[in-house]
C-alpha cells in the first residue's frame, strides 16, 4: 500500500493515527535537540515530540538546530553532543528511531567562514551531502549566487529551507525555477500546508507542489503542537497528488 493509499473519496477524511508515510518517513528538518535554539527546551519535550513523530510513521529524524550568528552560534561539537545525549535519553526510554545530526545554517558571514574551514554538518551520505540553509524572512539576500557556488565547490548540494516562507520569492514565483536551475533543492515545510504560518506561505507551498518544484519535505517542528498540527497537512489533496508522482527525495536520505 503506497503513501496516502487510504485516501478516500472525501479527501479530507483521514485517520491521523494510521498514516503510512512511506517515502516521507525521514524528516530532514526538525529542532529536537533541547535547549540550544528556539526549538525544544527540555529533554522531556524532545522525547514527547519524537514519540509523536514516531507514531506518525517516521523512522529517521535529522536534527537541524539553527546556526545563526549573534543568535544561535551552535558549534559542530555542541550539536553532536546534543544528538548523543538525545540518543541516550531515547534508549533509556526504550524508543527506537534513527537520529542524525545536521544543522540549519543561516546565510551569513559565519556560514561562509564555516565553509572555508570545512566545518559543516550535512545530511545524506558520502556521495550526496545536503547542506540545509535558510534566508532572512524580510529582505532578499545579496550574494546568494556566491553562496550557492561555494556550497557546490565544497562538495555539498544546497538545500533551501522553507522557500515558501520568503515573501520576496512568493511575490516573484519565477525565482523558484531560477533557484532550481541553479542546482538549489527546495525543502517544503509540511505545516505550511496546515496554515501554521501567516501570509503567503500556504498558497505558495501549494503552488510549489503543483509545479513539482519541491525536492524534500520537512516538519521544521519546534514544539509538540507543531507535530500535532501535521495531521492537517496530511489531509491536503495537493500533497497526495505530488507524492504520488514519485519525485520526493526524502526516501534517499
Amino acid at each position: 500500500m503506497g503513501l496516502f493509499s487510504f485516501f478516500s473519496k472525501n479527501k479530507e477524511q483521514v485517520r491521523p493515527n494510521n498514516i503510512d508515510l512511506n517515502v516521507i518517513k525521514t524528516d530532514v528538518h526538525a529542532h529536537l535537540i533541547p535547549g540550544i535554539d528556539d526549538g525544544s527546551q527540555s529533554m522531556e519535550e524532545s522525547i514527547a515530540m519524537i514519540k509523536a513523530l514516531k507514531a506518525l510513521g517516521y523512522e529517521k529524524l535529522v536534527c537541524t538546530p539553527h546556526v545563526m550568528h549573534g543568535h544561535f552560534q551552535n558549534s559542530t561539537e555542541v550539536i553532536l553532543d546534543g544528538v548523543k545525549a538525545l540518543r541516550e535519553a531515547l534508549a533509556a526510554e526504550g524508543i527506537e528511531i534513527q537520529l542524525e545530526a545536521a544543522a540549519e545554517y543561516n546565510f551569513d558571514q559565519e556560514l561562509m567562514e564555516r565553509l572555508d574551514k570545512n566545518d559543516i554538518l550535512s545530511f545524506g551520505n558520502e556521495d550526496y551531502r545536503y547542506l540545509l540553509f535558510e534566508l532572512s524572512y524580510f529582505n532578499e539576500p545579496m550574494g546568494l549566487n556566491e553562496l550557492i557556488a561555494k556550497i557546490k565547490a565544497k562538495g555539498f548540494i544546497p538545500v533551501m529551507a522553507h522557500p515558501e516562507r520568503y515573501p520576496y520569492y512568493a511575490s516573484a514565483r519565477e525565482k523558484y525555477q531560477e533557484l532550481a536551475n541553479n542546482g538549489v533543492l527546495l525543502q517544503l515545510n509540511l505545516n505550511s500546508l496546515s496554515g501554521l504560518y501567516p501570509g503567503s506561505a500556504k498558497p505558495t507551498a501549494e503552488w510549489l507542489l503543483e509545479q513539482e518544484l519541491v525536492h524534500f519535505i520537512g516538519t521544521d517542528a519546534h514544539r509538540i503542537d507543531h507535530v500535532e498540527k501535521l495531521n492537517e497537512a496530511f489531509k491536503k489533496e495537493v500533497l497526495h497528488s505530488f507524492v504520488e508522482k514519485g519525485n520526493l527525495m526524502n526516501q534517499y536520505v
